[in-house]
């Protein structure tokens, strides 16, 4: 809840200063610290704001997927970021995200692991991790970027459109690398921009060791099958 009251205020600023129009989606998964009601009371003075309430935790990538549904049944962009919450994605990160997109791009990743990007105040043991999940994807997917995992991302409308046309096995954070790997067999180009993740203000992590598990398998999993259309 710290984070929302804040964040929101944050992005709305840049967009603004830098002539951008603006919605934004808040997707909340019944969180207990009242996030939902903060959101309610903040739309009263912005009626470019709106919330998506589900009922419970659901995985992060339907999360992902609910937003795109919602957003593009019920709102109008050319553009669409998706990012956390926390402050661990910087608000200010999102003009040369959409500024990567407007020059031809269809996804632009925000990502740690090209020149000028970096983790600040991570601990080293979350820093292993993501990079051996980033070299295992690599290696076992052939995806040409850097940081896979990355969750900060500009895309182009037709881009969500397109994912939304596959089926979406991931419902964990794996739904970042499957999203890349449709991405990929769309053969849409992927352009990755540098950035500094941030230790969030507040709040904890929520990866866990069952979701590194369930991770690994379904790297395997998606090696071996691949991403599949949704029939006509």
């Amino acid at each position: 809840m710290e984070n929302i009251v804040r964040i929101i205020p944050s992005i709305r600023e840049v967009l603004v200063e830098n002539g951008f129009s603006y919605q934004i989606l808040i997707v909340d998964d019944n969180s207990p610290d009242g996030t939902s009601l903060e959101v309610e009371n903040m739309q009263k003075g912005d009626e470019h704001l709106y919330l998506l309430k589900r009922p419970g935790k659901l995985g992060l990538g339907s999360a992902y997927i609910d937003g795109f549904t919602w957003a593009l049944s019920n709102l109008s962009f050319d553009i669409i970021v998706q990012m956390d919450a926390d402050f661990s994605h910087q608000p200010s990160d999102i003009l040369k995200l959409v500024g990567t997109i407007q020059k031809d791009a269809d996804v632009a990743v925000a990502s740690r692991y090209i020149e000028s990007g970096s983790s600040n105040k991570w601990p080293w043991h979350r820093k292993l991790i993501s990079r051996v999940a980033n070299f295992l994807s690599h290696i076992m997917l052939g995806i040409n970027v850097k940081d896979i995992t990355s969750g900060f991302r500009a895309i182009r409308k037709k881009a969500v459109q397109e994912l939304l046309k596959y089926h979406m096995n991931s419902r964990g954070y794996s739904y970042q690398v499957e999203s890349l790997a449709i991405y990929k067999d769309l053969d849409l180009s992927i352009i990755e921009v540098p950035y500094v993740f941030e230790a969030r203000l507040s709040g904890k992590a929520k990866l866990s060791i069952w979701e590194i598990f369930r991770f690994a398998g379904f790297l395997v999993k998606l090696s071996l099958s691949g991403v599949t259309r949704k029939k006509s």
